[in-house]
Order: structure tokens, then C-alpha cells, then sequence
């Protein structure tokens, strides 16, 4: 199994995610195991934040985000598979 590390959601450009993202409601998932954040697909990284910023301003519409991990601070970390360093 890959080895996995934690990074904050805004960190996920250029790296291949570990776990699914799927934001509930709607219930889809956004970024699939495997999959790897580019420049290309950052308005998804950026939609993820967004709805991070609506929970924290507008209490009572957070949406829970399956694979993203609040943290004390208030970012959002995932996980990400840890570079190959032979």
C-alpha cells in the first residue's frame, strides 16, 4: 500500500489524492483516488474551498466533505500519496 500524508486542501495541485472527495449534499464525488489536482482542474480545488468558507461564515450550511478533515484552525487537510523519494 502507498505511503500517505495529510496536506491542506489548497496544497492538493500537482499531487495524486488518496481517498475519494465528495462533498454531501449533492453527494457526487468531486476527485477520485488516483487522481491527480492540476492547474487544469483547480476550479474543482476551488469549488471544494468555497464551500468550506460558506460552513465557516454561514453557520448551518456547512456541507460535510467525505475525505477532507477540518482541522483546529479551520483549514480543511487531505490525503495525498507521499512523493517517491528512492
Amino acid at each position: 500500500m502507498a505511503k500517505r500524508k495529510r496536506v491542506y486542501l489548497e496544497e492538493m495541485v500537482g499531487r495524486v489524492n488518496a481517498n475519494m472527495i465528495l462533498p454531501y449534499p449533492p453527494g457526487v464525488p468531486l476527485v477520485m483516488p488516483g487522481e491527480m489536482i492540476t492547474e487544469e482542474s483547480r476550479p474543482v480545488l476551488e469549488f471544494l474551498q468555497m464551500l468550506c468558507e460558506i460552513g465557516a461564515h454561514y453557520p448551518g450550511f456547512e456541507t460535510d466533505i467525505h475525505g477532507a478533515y477540518r482541522q483546529a484552525d479551520g483549514r480543511y487537510t487531505v490525503k495525498v500519496l507521499k512523493e517517491n523519494t528512492k
